[in-house]
């Protein structure tokens, strides 16, 4: 056992996975809202755009974590496409009024359903 081996608890990876989805979604939530301008200075000098680097780093700890905690790469990977693109498409329909289309809700629940296939026992 090297000095970084540790075991986290199955519920508890769930919620750092989730943690790191949020993070990045919100950022890049945050990511548009910093250059809502459309010039690259004021982007620059955004608050947001400080937040979204500091979500991101967040989240790059928590994959880490994720990682050499020797996770399940296929689970990590296919709920972080799904729950990153239910936070993206919900930001842009609440947020930013985008409309939310019949094709869009199929591809989320196709998405969904494809992570309980991948992770079905």
């Amino acid at each position: 056992m090297n000095a970084f081996s540790f075991e986290i608890p199955r519920a508890a990876q769930g919620f750092i996975i989730l943690m790191a989805v949020v993070a990045v979604g919100v950022a890049d939530v945050f990511l548009k809202k910093a250059t809502v301008q459309g010039r690259l200075a004021e982007a620059l000098s955004s608050p947001w755009l400080y937040m979204a680097v500091g979500l991101y780093l967040l989240q790059i700890v928590l994959f880490t974590v994720a990682f050499i905690g020797g996770w399940k790469l296929s689970m990590i990977g296919a709920l972080q496409t799904a729950l990153y693109g239910l936070i993206v498409l919900l930001a842009g329909v609440f947020l930013y009024h985008e409309s939310l289309t019949a094709q869009q809700m199929l591809g989320m629940l196709m998405a969904f359903g494809g992570v309980v296939m991948i992770n079905w026992q």
